[in-house]
Formats: C-alpha cells, sequence, structure tokens
C-alpha cells in the first residue's frame, strides 16, 4: 500500500473583534500544531474582506479559497454572538461551503458567559447537513473569564484545545483510509 500524505489542517480564525479571544485560541492551536510538526495553516479572516454572498467588495477571496481547497480539515474558531455564529462565519460558509465537503472539522468558540455551550450545535449542524462534513464530537467552548490579556493562563482550556486538534487531526487521517468492500 502506498503511503499518503499527511492530511493538511487549516485552522479559521473567524472573528473580526481586535481583542478577540477565538484568535487566541486559534493561534494557540496553530502553534500547537507547529510543534508537533503536524502539516497546517492559519488563515485569520481579518487579514481578508469577505462580504455575504452576492455583495461586491469582498477581498482575498481567492487567497481563503486556495488554502480551504487544499485542506482535508479544519479547526473552526469562532465568537459567540446572540447564541450563534459570527455574521463573518456565515458569509465563509456560503461562499465556501463546497470546500467542507467530505471533509473534517473541529470547532472552537469564545463566549461572553457560560451558558451558551450548546449552541455551538448551529455550527455542527450547518456543516454536516448543508456540507456533509465531519464534525468532530467535542468541542472547546472558552468563556471570557478563561482569558488573560493575549494569553490562555488555563491548563483546562489549553489542554481542550490541544484534544481538539489531535482529534481533528487523527480523524483526518482516518477519513483518508480506503474503504474496503466488505
Amino acid at each position: 500500500m502506498e503511503s499518503q500524505q499527511p492530511p493538511r489542517l487549516l485552522i479559521l480564525s473567524t472573528s473580526l473583534s481586535s481583542q478577540s479571544r477565538s484568535r487566541i485560541l486559534c493561534r494557540y492551536a496553530y502553534q500547537t500544531a507547529q510543534q508537533r510538526r503536524l502539516d497546517a495553516g492559519l488563515v485569520d479572516l481579518q487579514d481578508h474582506r469577505v462580504l455575504p454572498y452576492g455583495m461586491e467588495g469582498s477581498k482575498g477571496l481567492d487567497i481563503i479559497g486556495k488554502e480551504m481547497e487544499g485542506a482535508s480539515a479544519f479547526l473552526i474558531g469562532h465568537p459567540l454572538y446572540n447564541f450563534n455564529m459570527s455574521a463573518i462565519l456565515k458569509a465563509v460558509l456560503e461562499r465556501f461551503g463546497e470546500h467542507f465537503e467530505g471533509k473534517v472539522a473541529g470547532l472552537m468558540v469564545a463566549a461572553g458567559g457560560r451558558h451558551g455551550y450548546m449552541s455551538v450545535m448551529s455550527v455542527a449542524t450547518t456543516l454536516m447537513l448543508d456540507f456533509r462534513t465531519w464534525v468532530v464530537p467535542r468541542f472547546v467552548f472558552a468563556s471570557r473569564d478563561e482569558f488573560e490579556a493575549e494569553e490562555i493562563p488555563n491548563n483546562d482550556i489549553r489542554s481542550r484545545v490541544e484534544q481538539l486538534l489531535i482529534a481533528t487531526y487523527r480523524a483526518a487521517w482516518q477519513h483518508r483510509l480506503p474503504v474496503t468492500e466488505f
């Protein structure tokens, strides 16, 4: 059996806030992936302009699309607003949904409080039902009080990010295995 190329993991930071806690989660996941020598990339949507589908004025869509097309798996970091995904994440799903099809995704969420932890399911459901994405059945949910400046001082949150990173990467490998007839 030929050896397969390792899966490429793309970490998507989907917050536009200059003080984004979900971006801190994404940066930590990316640093961890680099330390473990995983094939990983980071796309920070603050570096681009993604408007809803059908609107003029987006910038960097070709760069984002190319990065997403080459990915086998995604770690999506996003803020939780009013118990739902942000507008920028919705715009990404509208514009690039086909790049999630048949791939693996893990979710990391930063929220203001602890009560919206089930709201992650709105993104999971969209990925699973609209794009047939394999969603990792674990996620990271971190509230505002679990951050300090530009860091994650909470060992539990860091550990959960690392576990999600490894689970997503492992699932991407498993997803690449050839299907045998039974």
